[in-house]
């Protein structure tokens, strides 16, 4: 028998079909073409499973190094979201949010005298060491300090009775959002069964008056406002005529370039360790904010990686198993090449098959990744959220590393002489 002959009989049923219906069309009279790439996922669908569950396996480590990333993103900027200002002052040494350095005490005093400006606010904040009032074990926790007349932030729960009881020094609100191993009396979160509770921070008592939300994250696990004067009694130190942040509004928000140049020139004119100061807008502060955590901290990077390494896996895991199905049905590849069919064909049906296999293993990955993100969220107090952009990254990262794996699966069928494949 001849090679032709010999290849031919070992032609599968879908590629027969997808032959005959290349031939039926050639002739004029209409057919229905085949899928050959769907008849090679449906004819093995043990193996076609398991493909799915491996690629599933590397879709979901994308999205679970994306969603860690964007946390690092979300919680970088938890605190500057809630401030009421357009333009914020801070220290040409800062380098977060919770250590900003400082900037001159009477800086606020000389930048509220510009025209354009309405109003300049003072804020404290840094971290200082909180005593569990559980267990009396000791973690470092953030602490905001606040003029009370005037709040740097924009929240529900500063209402005028819960200012009052934060006027006596060492008075407190704990964000309800802090993690667990701080001592909430519920062994959850902090409500209203520890309102009242007293426990050292720094050294100094604190009580705790009530509670607010603003969020937490991988940059401090808990949160306490209070007033500036109470900021300086539990910060360790002595700290002088200094302040952490000035938070600037605008009597026009619309003219912001306009009124970020005459603060600049303000502070170029004081000269003097105001001149060490540095204005910008909240937007860009945000910005910063993320441009930091991302590039220049090792949480930001290793996720980052995090997300490479999910393609790689990904792409590894694909090549395995499309190289498995090429190899599986070798001899049908080598009959369509011996009949006529050109590589573009062979090499159109198997990115077919790569995207079907991406397509399939896609939804069931991103319903459980959704889950772990709840579940992540809820245990770790750390906020990872799903939105659009990691849907659509994660899909073209799928498409591109599966697509990417078939041809690379491919490329030793492609320069084979079909009488040699059987």
């Amino acid at each position: 028998m001849s090679a032709d002959a010999s290849a031919t009989s070992k032609v599968t049923p879908g590629a027969t079909t997808a032959a005959s219906s290349q031939t039926t069309k050639h002739r004029g009279r209409p057919g229905r073409r085949t899928s050959l790439a769907w008849k090679n996922l449906t004819d093995a669908p043990v193996r076609t499973a398991v493909s799915i569950g491996g690629i599933g396996f590397a879709i979901l480590l994308m999205f679970m190094q994306l969603g860690f990333l964007g946390s690092v993103g979300d919680t970088a900027t938890v605190v500057l979201s809630r401030m009421k200002c357009d333009i914020i002052v801070r220290s040409k040494d800062y380098l977060n949010v919770y250590d900003p350095t400082s900037v001159p005490g009477d800086l606020p005093q000389w930048l509220e005298s510009i025209p354009e400006v309405r109003s300049a606010v003072p804020l404290d904040i840094g971290v200082t060491v909180w005593q569990s009032p559980e267990d009396e074990s000791f973690r470092a926790i953030a602490l905001m300090g606040i003029d009370l007349d005037d709040p740097a932030f924009d929240l529900p729960e500063l209402t005028p009775q819960v200012r009052s009881q934060l006027r006596p020094q060492g008075s407190v609100l704990i964000d309800d959002a802090s993690h667990k191993s701080f001592g909430p009396k519920n062994k959850i979160k902090f409500g209203e069964l520890d309102f009242g509770t007293t426990t050292d921070v720094a050294g100094s008592p604190a009580t705790i008056k009530g509670t607010f939300f603003m969020g937490t994250g991988l940059a401090a696990n808990g949160a306490l406002l209070g007033t500036r004067e109470t900021f300086d009694a539990l910060t360790p130190g002595p700290r002088g005529n200094r302040v952490s942040l000035v938070l600037l509004s605008l009597e026009n928000p619309e003219a912001l370039e306009q009124g970020l140049h005459a603060v600049e020139q303000r502070l170029r004119s004081l000269g003097g360790p105001a001149s060490q100061a540095k204005a910008m807008t909240l937007d860009d502060a945000m910005q910063s904010e993320r441009q930091r955590w991302y590039y220049q901290t090792p949480i930001g990077m290793i996720f980052g990686i995090g997300v490479v390494l999910g393609v790689v896996v990904g792409g590894v895991i694909s090549y395995m198993v499309l190289a498995s199905d090429v190899m599986a049905h070798l001899s049908e590849y080598a009959t369509l090449k011996a009949i006529g069919y050109s590589n573009s064909f062979l090499v159109k049906t198997l990115l077919t098959q790569s995207t079907l296999l991406a397509l399939l293993a896609f939804p069931p990955s991103l319903l459980l990744a959704c889950l772990l993100y709840y579940a992540t969220s809820y245990y770790s107090s750390i906020p990872i959220r799903m939105t659009w952009t990691w849907i659509g990254v994660v899909l073209a990262l799928t498409l591109f590393m599966c697509n990417a794996a078939g041809v690379f699966a491919l490329r030793k069928l492609l320069k084979a002489e079909p009488a040699s494949l059987f």
